[in-house]
């Protein structure tokens, strides 16, 4: 069979849902004849793929579309496969960064990204990585501040504001710049005598909850200081 012919076999399969048979097809093949179509066709009918578990099916799609990512960061279905499947995985740190190539490729072409709702996705993911981050800031915050009573206020997409009762503080923070190791967060600290002052803080590690977890105790680390300079 040419490739053209298994090309062919493989997308009439998909057109009537045998995702099974596809994956059992193109697995068979010998590894030259994998070719980028035919694995992104294999990947896609895992995604698709409602035999054995969901969650294992994902996994495997992600890594055959990591397998050919070389070819695919260029190719719009593959930017918006492995961004759905970061998004069904809960890994929106990750899903966002694929929607976001995909809305600046398109940024022009409006009716294109609204027949692939674009920006659903990426409100979502919004949405998703701001209450993730909101966790993180509030446990962070209280641990660091060693203030049992601290409030959190004013919640509105990616602000919101902090009150310390022990030291009559507010904080206001703003989570800017989302990326899959963190956030750049903007803060704005003010005292009882209407005193304040503002820092833009990167945080940056291995996930993106300790990401966020770093510029809050960078920022710790800094208006201690501050703090101590300013109540003298």
């Amino acid at each position: 069979m040419t490739q053209e012919e298994l090309l062919t076999k493989a997308e009439t399969l998909y057109n009537i849902g045998e995702y099974s048979q596809i994956i059992s097809l193109i697995q068979s093949l010998p590894e030259e004849q994998q070719t980028y179509n035919l694995l992104y066709l294999l990947a896609l009918s895992y995604s698709y793929n409602l035999e054995g578990n969901d969650d294992d099916n994902q996994h495997h799609a992600l890594k055959i579309l990591k397998k050919i990512a070389d070819q695919g960061e260029c190719d719009l279905k593959w930017l918006y496969l492995i961004g759905k499947i970061y998004f069904t995985i809960n890994k929106e740190e990750y899903a966002i960064e694929y929607f976001d190539k995909i809305a600046r490729i398109f940024k022009k072409d409006k009716e294109f990204t609204e027949l692939i709702n674009m920006q659903y996705f990426i409100d979502s993911c919004k949405e998703y990585l701001y209450e993730r981050a909101l966790a993180v800031i509030f446990i962070t915050l209280k641990e660091a501040s060693k203030d049992d009573k601290i409030s959190i206020s004013n919640i509105k997409d990616n602000n919101i504001e902090v009150f310390f009762p022990k030291y009559d503080i507010k904080l206001q923070i703003e989570i800017n710049h989302l990326h899959r190791s963190g956030a750049t967060l903007f803060f704005k600290i003010m005292y009882p005598d209407n005193y304040y002052q503002t820092y833009h803080i990167d945080g940056d590690a291995n996930t993106y909850e300790n990401g966020i977890a770093d510029a809050i105790n960078k920022f710790v680390c800094i208006i201690n200081k501050d703090f101590m300079e300013h109540c003298k």
